[in-house]
């Protein structure tokens, strides 16, 4: 089905008495409240970012930005020099 089908269903949520509502649950929980700490935390394809917020309540973030892909593609050069300290001898040798 595809993109175009996830969007037409998430349109449909949106504007749904039911989504509306879940959606206000969200800011009632969101509005006046004090971020006290960020977390972050590996979810295999992407790093998740945790809100802890004033009163106890966490709130978990998914951005695009931390998918393992965008990564990936953004930072090459830190994650090839990453592996290399976990595999030190896979290293290739420079030419002498």
């Amino acid at each position: 089905m595809g993109d175009a089908c996830n969007m037409a269903d998430l349109e449909r949520f949106m504007r749904s008495n039911a989504g509306i509502a879940h959606l206000k649950e969200i800011v009632a929980m969101l509005k006046g409240r004090t971020i006290v700490e960020v977390s972050y935390s590996n979810e295999v394809q992407c790093i998740s970012t945790t809100l802890h917020l004033d009163d106890g309540t966490t709130f978990e973030l998914w951005q695009p930005s931390l998918e393992v892909d965008a990564l990936r593609e953004q930072f090459t050069d830190v994650l090839e020099e990453e592996y290399y300290k976990d595999f030190p001898d896979r290293r290739p040798k420079e030419d002498e």
